[in-house]
């Protein structure tokens, strides 16, 4: 609606991106406490996707609808289960999306953090350039009963690549290569923005009065007494999952 970039600056700690692009944005409570971290894509002045956890979907759309201007200039649907796709991802991640791809996806006709709608094989789909891997990729959204055809798409024109499915535990697993947080890992309402990292997707010199910000501009003033940090664990029997003690020197840290 007509509405959505000024609501989005209230709602969302970080910038809001212009049509075509996407920005990264930590959602802060009143005491500027993670309440979440989305992808927010604007595909258009007053038409934008928002993405994050899945399993925190009804707490978010709770928050949202509580936080809604009563003139009606901004509305939100759920469309979780309506706009599903693909991640791909790797060096020959282009290669691919070119093939299938009706749009021009060279890298500087599609930057990183670029958003795109294009047809895919007989698919129209909303690409964007990102990755939770770490590495060159695209997340690709088309409408749920064309998921099946986006993948047949993908994959006959990946036989050559060597294009194989990688499922969640992959992912999870790669991510953490680039110290990429997890929402309920690494986020969680417990910390604030300094604490986890996400203070340089914070946009503390913004204009608008984003929920949460006298209290993220305090602890950045004041600075954070304890650092999300990742450490390299040398065990070849035990994976580590998250949340267990470490110990330095005969103490737990």
């Amino acid at each position: 609606g007509s509405g959505a970039r000024d609501w989005l600056d209230v709602i969302m700690a970080g910038r809001i991106p212009k049509p075509g692009r996407l920005a990264l944005n930590p959602m802060l409570s009143p005491k500027g406490k993670l309440i979440g971290d989305f992808t927010v894509s604007c595909i258009s002045d007053q038409e934008f996707m928002v993405t994050a956890s899945f399993g925190m979907q009804a707490a978010h759309l709770r928050w949202f609808e509580s936080h809604l201007p009563s003139d009606g200039t901004v509305e939100i649907e759920n469309i979780s289960t309506k706009r599903i796709g693909f991640q791909i991802a790797g060096p020959k991640a282009r290669e691919l999306l070119s093939r299938v791809a009706f749009e021009d996806v060279s890298s500087d006709k599609f930057k990183f953090l670029d958003i795109k709608e294009t047809a895919i094989g007989t698919c129209m789909a909303l690409v964007q350039r990102v990755s939770y891997t770490g590495d060159l990729g695209f997340e690709i959204y088309v409408r749920a009963e064309e998921q099946i055809a986006l993948y047949n798409t993908l994959a006959e024109a990946g036989k050559d690549l060597g294009l194989k499915p990688f499922g969640m535990r992959a992912m999870m697993s790669l991510r953490l290569e680039k110290s990429f947080g997890s929402w309920g890992r690494e986020f969680r309402p417990d910390y604030m923005p300094v604490e986890t990292g996400m203070d340089r997707f914070t946009s503390y010199k913004k204009p608008a009065d984003f929920i949460g910000k006298q209290a993220a501009l305090k602890e950045k003033e004041e600075g954070a007494s304890r650092r999300l940090c990742t450490f390299v664990v040398d065990a070849i029997d035990a994976d580590v999952w998250g949340d267990e003690p470490i110990w330095h020197e005969g103490k737990v840290v």
